[in-house]
């Protein structure tokens, strides 16, 4: 079997799973290649054209919304041959998905995996308690008038159109998200979505000594050390400029050192002993990272799962995050880490306050979120479940052109 992934970046949570995955499958002896987003090259035209596409879309929006209609060329046909699967994970801001996927070979089978909503949305990313997905995506909040009325629901029927024509299988890295996935008629009904959580590199993510971290990062050992941190620091969602704000309010800050992780610049607030680490894209140093902390602290605002907690569950670093999202999957409240109601500065801090003084607990927490990480979340078991989805998917395009068309039935 020979399985084919797609994430429009090589950076950043999905590419991260879509990467572990494909080494994994590599190592078991299937096929397995994944194929990121590049630039235009020799195509400048286009790719000036498709830039202009997007700029569009963002002046005609709030907030990051990405429509399908895109110039930038798929994956070519040679990508594709002997391909019994293809894997979708992150594609938004590449190709045309919903006319490349009804141009695809009959004989490949399609997996979506849903690292977020806009698979089975209009074009949004996030989930705001707006419902309108579940329907028609229209009026879209998010959009501006008047287009509101016609872009997502245009967005949806297309995807809607392409998905179904596939008969895509997909998969939710979170309960939470596969009951909202269900919603979308673009998923054919709850229950329709297979959870599948995320796969950590349990060779790298697993309890560090603490003492040797440190030593290795040049962080005082006797410290408090708090580490945070995102893909980009200026990702509204993950909310870092209110994260930092809480932790210069801590008491005795004198004993405190932040590790701040992430590309971009933030505004730093004063009296914090605040570390800039820069993009961490290497696991052993994210592993190095985690380790030379005694807690992971998260201020985001929405979370499907929450990859990088986990990686820091691993590490034995007990978590302190909002109660939001698939985050209560990922890090139980009390077993791996404390959560708290989405952006209660009072219990945020009550609750770092808490691991600060209480070695017991963090050490308590800590050998949890480990132990759970390992065994929850183990690369090898996490790609078996990616093997069976295959498996099913492959047997249900051959049995579809054996017989007839179940559209036309």
């Amino acid at each position: 079997m020979r399985v084919l992934h797609l994430n429009t970046y090589s950076s950043g949570g999905s590419y991260e799973s879509a990467a572990l995955l494909c080494d994994v499958l590599l190592r078991e002896g299937l096929g397995s290649r994944l194929c990121c987003k590049v630039a235009p090259g020799a195509r400048r035209f286009k790719g000036v054209l498709d830039r202009a596409v997007r700029r569009a879309y963002v002046s005609l929006s709030r907030e990051p919304w990405h429509g399908t209609r895109r110039l930038l060329l798929p994956p070519p046909p040679k990508a594709l041959e002997r391909v019994d699967v293809v894997h979708l994970h992150t594609v938004a801001d590449w190709f045309d998905v919903p006319s490349w996927l009804e141009t695809l070979p009959a004989s490949i089978g399609v997996v979506v995996s849903l690292h977020d909503m806009w698979h089975v949305t209009g074009g949004c990313f996030l989930y705001r308690g707006c419902n309108r997905f579940s329907d028609t995506c229209s009026p879209c909040p998010i959009l501006k008038a008047p287009l509101n009325r016609v872009l997502a629901r245009d967005e949806q029927i297309r995807k809607f159109r392409a998905y179904r024509t596939r008969q895509a299988r997909f998969v939710a890295n979170s309960h939470w998200l596969a009951d909202l996935a269900g919603r979308s008629p673009l998923v054919r009904g709850e229950g329709c979505v297979q959870v599948i959580m995320p796969g950590i590199d349990t060779d790298i993510f697993r309890l560090q000594d603490k003492v040797q971290c440190r030593a290795t990062l040049g962080v005082r050992q006797g410290a408090f050390v708090i580490a945070a941190g995102a893909a980009s620091l200026t990702d509204r969602n993950k909310n870092i400029r209110w994260l930092l704000e809480q932790l210069a309010e801590l008491p005795e800050l004198e004993n405190v050192i932040v590790l701040l992780a992430g590309e971009g610049a933030v505004q730093l607030p004063v009296g914090l002993n605040l570390r800039l680490m820069g993009g961490i894209a290497d696991p052993r140093t994210r592993a190095l990272f985690y380790g030379a902390a005694d807690i992971f602290a998260s201020a985001s605002l929405m979370e499907t799962y929450g990859l990088t907690l986990v990686e820091a569950m691993g590490c034995g670093t007990p978590v302190v995050a909002f109660r939001t999202g698939g985050i209560p999957e990922a890090v139980p409240d009390g077993q791996a880490g404390i959560l708290c109601e989405l952006l209660d500065r009072t219990a945020f801090k009550r609750a770092i306050e808490k691991l600060r003084t209480s070695r017991e607990v963090r050490c308590q927490l800590g050998t949890g979120a480990s132990s759970l990480a390992l065994s929850r979340n183990d690369k090898d078991k996490f790609a078996e479940a990616f093997k069976r989805v295959y498996e099913e998917c492959v047997h249900l395009e051959r049995t579809s052109s054996a017989g007839p068309s179940i559209l036309a039935a």
